[in-house]
């Protein structure tokens, strides 16, 4: 069992570790505050006092991974010196998915809805600055001209729903044996280019 070393003072962040760790062991559905405890080396009341009950540290949990999305997001796109919307929206593709390969964790709990309580308000700023990152990209596509007579909102909604998907099937070890490249920071970069390209560029069907 994988234990979080509990330093006097942080003890939020130590629980928060420890649900990591409780995730990637048990999923989300199985997790109980009493391993969580245990693997933090507290007491198990411990958590009432910051988190209240297991939804509350769970939406902390949750939280965290959307503030860590866009940090992640955030300096994909610094990286890239790209100078248009379209290197911007990219960039964004590729961020999110290393951001799920690397906290699978993270990832599983931000989108159980049903464990969390999605009226917390940290909860939701941390989500809305996550898909701020990629609407204000659509936006700023649009105003370039490179929408052409498409609707920034379903641009945006298809977008997130391919790298979503993407990330959730090389989490789960789908594709492992199915394709050829293995590298998913590879395979990234190259379904984010596939949808700029095939979006973005699309001729007008009018």
């Amino acid at each position: 069992m994988h234990y979080v070393r509990y330093r006097q003072g942080d003890l939020p962040n130590a629980l928060l570790e420890a649900v990591e760790a409780a995730v990637q062991v048990h999923g989300v559905s199985a997790l109980s505050l009493r391993d969580v405890t245990r693997r933090a080396g507290v007491s198990h009341g411990a958590p009432a006092h910051y988190f209240r009950n297991k939804a509350g540290l769970l939406t902390a949990f949750a939280a965290q991974g959307y503030q860590s999305l866009a940090r992640t997001v955030a300096d994909e796109i610094a990286s890239t010196g790209g100078d248009d919307g379209a290197d911007v929206l990219a960039a964004i593709g590729r961020g999110y998915v290393r951001f799920a390969v690397d906290h699978p964790a993270h990832f599983e709990v931000m989108f159980r809805l049903d464990a969390l309580d999605v009226d917390d308000q940290a909860f939701q700023a941390a989500s809305d600055l996550a898909y701020s990152l990629l609407t204000s990209t659509i936006e700023r596509c649009r105003a370039e001209g490179r929408l052409r007579d498409l609707d920034p909102e379903i641009v945006s909604v298809a977008a997130w729903s391919l790298v979503h998907g993407l990330a959730a099937l090389l989490i789960s070890g789908r594709l492992s044996d199915r394709i050829r490249e293995q590298d998913p920071n590879r395979l990234a970069a190259a379904v984010s280019k596939l949808f700029v390209e095939s979006v973005l560029d699309a001729p007008d069907p009018s």
